[in-house]
Parts: structure tokens; C-alpha cells; sequence
């Protein structure tokens, strides 16, 4: 990945936490961390990408956080305790992975592909409801689905515009297809896709998620931050 693309990466995430476009430079001074202070936010967001780091959130928060390492920040243990008299819930921490390079031409046989929403719901519906709530495919309006000889659906993905530079892409294997790397083909599909729209394709795994961490690695992506956030209780703000 070439410094360009890392501009565009840290162009994205200044403008989805409200920060100045330039706030998240390869080069940050040395310990320093973007602040945006939001006292009516009802949760804290921190963000490492690379060197730089963020954190949005109301100011108590912010005053909290200021002993911490961007490493220390990163473990939800610690970004619990900020709010330890406020009900914090944690999300995260989501590893974000990034590709810029398209897939290897496939050999043999290609894969019949779906575009239709309708698939990419029969997928989630053979799924446990904790891999489709991390998956998120709903929310995305590019989709693609590998069907089989019968077209049952096997495998989607699907991905959103993020701030206008990123592709948010997510994927979804059916339990009955799993372990034949249909999640890394129909991922790697989507990523072209997006790659083709001008787009840099990116991945939100969970941390503890190693078998997402590894599809997207398949798939071409790296790693390149970390991202979470913590929801706190209206009723104690």
C-alpha cells in the first residue's frame, strides 16, 4: 500500500469521527493523539490507523483518557473504565484490514454470481444471528452472491460507500458451505468490484475473530488499525 493510499485512508476516518482532514498524518508529533471534544456524544470512539490515533467523545472522557498509551486504549477493559461510573457498553476492538490490489484471474469453471438482495437474505437466514449481526450485510447496497448448480445461495458479500473513498465490505458463508473458501472468493469479487469503482476496499473484523482476520488476509487485505467504541448510558451522562 503506497502512501496515497493511506492519505485517502486517513481522509475517510478524520471525516467519519469529525475531525479536520488532516488530523490523522502519517506523521503525527511524537505521543500525539487527535481530540474532538463532543460533550452531547453519547458514546467514546477511538481510533488507531498506523502511527496516528484519535478519540472522540465528551470531555470527561477525553480528561480520563489522557494517561493512557493509543495501545492501552485499544483493549475494552480500559475504554470501560473511563466510564466506569456511566454504564459503558463496549463494541470492538475491530481490526481494520485494507486492500488496493485486485485478486488473481480465477482458473477454471467461474462461479455463478447473484446480485439480487433476495439471496443475500437466504444466506442470512441459515446463519447463527451473531455471525449475521458482524457481518452487517444489510446495511450494504453492492451485493453478490456465489450460488451453486441448483442456485441455492451460498456465500455473499456485500459493501457500502464509506465517506466517499472507502468500500466497507462484509461477507457471509451458509454453516453448510463452509471451509471450501467461498467467503474469500465472493469477498475477493466484491473488492474488485469496488476496486473498479475507484473505491479502497475496506474490512471490520473483530479482534478475537481469527477466521475473518484470515479471510480478509486471503483476500489481499492488511492490517493496518484498530477501532472502538463504547456506548454510555443516557441516563448517566
Amino acid at each position: 500500500m503506497d502512501s496515497h493510499h493511506l492519505d485517502i485512508i486517513e481522509l475517510a476516518w478524520s471525516r467519519e469521527l469529525g475531525l479536520p482532514d488532516d488530523a490523522l498524518s502519517s506523521h503525527p508529533d511524537a505521543g500525539g493523539r487527535a481530540i474532538r471534544v463532543d460533550d452531547e456524544a453519547d458514546n467514546i470512539r477511538f481510533l488507531r490507523l498506523g502511527e496516528a490515533s484519535a478519540l472522540v467523545g465528551p470531555r470527561w472522557a477525553i480528561e480520563r483518557a489522557d494517561d493512557h498509551t493509543p495501545d492501552e486504549l485499544t483493549e475494552p477493559a480500559i475504554l470501560l473504565a473511563l466510564t466506569h461510573d456511566r454504564s459503558g457498553r463496549c463494541a470492538g476492538p475491530l481490526v481494520l484490514s485494507f486492500g488496493t490490489e485486485y485478486q488473481e484471474p480465477v482458473t477454471g469453471r467461474p462461479p455463478l454470481v447473484s446480485y439480487e438482495r433476495d439471496h443475500v437474505r437466504q444466506v442470512e437466514a441459515a446463519c447463527p444471528p451473531d455471525d449475521v449481526a458482524e457481518a452487517h450485510l444489510g446495511g450494504r447496497d453492492r451485493r453478490f452472491t456465489i450460488l451453486d448448480d441448483a442456485e441455492h445461495p451460498m456465500a455473499s458479500a456485500c459493501y457500502a460507500e464509506f465517506q466517499g473513498f472507502l468500500a466497507d465490505v462484509g461477507a457471509l458463508t451458509a454453516p453448510a458451505f463452509r471451509r471450501r473458501g467461498l467467503g474469500a472468493q465472493i469477498a475477493g469479487i466484491a473488492t474488485d468490484d469496488a476496486l473498479d469503482s475507484g473505491l479502497i476496499a475496506q474490512y471490520r473484523s473483530p479482534r478475537n475473530n481469527l477466521a475473518a482476520r484470515t479471510l480478509a488476509t486471503h483476500v489481499g487485505y492488511r492490517e493496518l488499525g484498530t477501532y472502538a467504541m463504547v456506548t454510555i448510558s443516557r441516563s448517566t451522562l
